[in-house]
């Protein structure tokens, strides 16, 4: 029982980093129209970051991550300035993703120059174990569960909830008729870059003493593309259902085979193209104008 336990907090911690990634891809695929395949990138830059704050600067951490925030909403309006701006009208529609692939190369070789290419080994952000009834949960994934629940809630209130959700649809469907009325499509697509980089970069601080600081965190993202799918591309929520589904299958694996985990997370990604290809709560993705 206590290890059930154990791999349900584990794998719902990673489950909900996973969400912040896709949630990240399912905002920008409604802004934009196409994947972006550095948002891997974006989470290994805020580990990178916030590395660089608390442990290369010596800034208390709570300077660090206040700063470390405000820096990955910095590099989302960056992201977009240079590589969705300059071709955001260019007759080739794959433009824009063929962008995002230079953008994962030019991140990590950044990353390596500006940090050195040694792995680095931050520390937990609360050390130790909280022991219940013979139940050992580290203090860590508890954190990656309470903070991402927050960021998640957020970001599903703003966008779904509230009137920028509105403008966001509404500039990313017709943007010549919301320019008409009046919705500033250019910040409107600005804030969708920062907040998905924003909270992307959480995650990498969060998940940052659980994988180290590397360019090969980059490979989360793969787990959170399995989400979108599994989910249902256009929809928040299937992607936050998705993505924790997938993090429980990825935690429950480990009990019976640790070292092909992936064939199994990846198995039932392939099971859901099958059994259902829209995905649990697919939408449809109207046309971008």
């Amino acid at each position: 029982m206590s290890m059930f336990v154990s791999l349900t907090i584990n794998g719902l911690a990673m489950g909900m980093v996973y969400a912040l990634l896709a949630m990240g891809l399912v905002l920008l695929v409604r802004a934009v129209g196409s994947l972006n395949f550095a948002q891997g990138d974006f989470l290994m830059m805020g580990a990178y970051v916030s590395f660089g704050y608390i442990y290369m600067l010596k800034m208390p951490e709570i300077i660090g991550v206040i700063l470390s925030v405000i820096t990955y909403a910095a590099i989302g309006a960056a992201f977009m300035v240079s590589f969705y701006w300059p071709v955001r009208k260019a007759k080739w529609s794959q433009a824009i993703m063929v962008c995002t692939l230079a953008a994962s190369m030019i991140f990590k070789d950044a990353a390596n120059l500006i940090f050195g290419t040694t792995t680095k080994a931050p520390s937990a952000i609360m050390p130790g174990s909280l022991k219940i009834a013979g139940l050992s949960l580290q203090y860590q994934y508890l954190i990656i569960i309470g903070v991402c629940f927050f960021v998640i809630l957020g970001v599903f209130t703003l966008f779904e909830k509230l009137y920028f959700g509105r403008m966001m649809e509404a500039a990313s469907q017709n943007k010549y008729a919301a320019e008409l009325i009046g919705i500033p499509t250019i910040l409107t697509m600005a804030a969708t870059y920062m907040i998905s980089m924003t909270i992307a970069g959480i995650g990498g601080y969060l998940v940052a003493p659980i994988f180290l600081v590397e360019t090969t965190l980059t490979k989360l993202q793969l787990r959170a593309f399995a989400g979108v799918v599994v989910g249902g591309f256009g929809s928040l929520k299937g992607a936050i259902y998705g993505c924790i589904l997938i993090g429980l299958i990825e935690s429950y694996s480990t009990y019976v085979i640790t070292t092909y985990k992936d064939l199994v997370v990846f198995g039932a990604l392939l099971l859901t193209l099958v059994i259902r290809p829209q995905g649990f709560f697919g939408e449809s993705i109207a046309e971008k104008a």
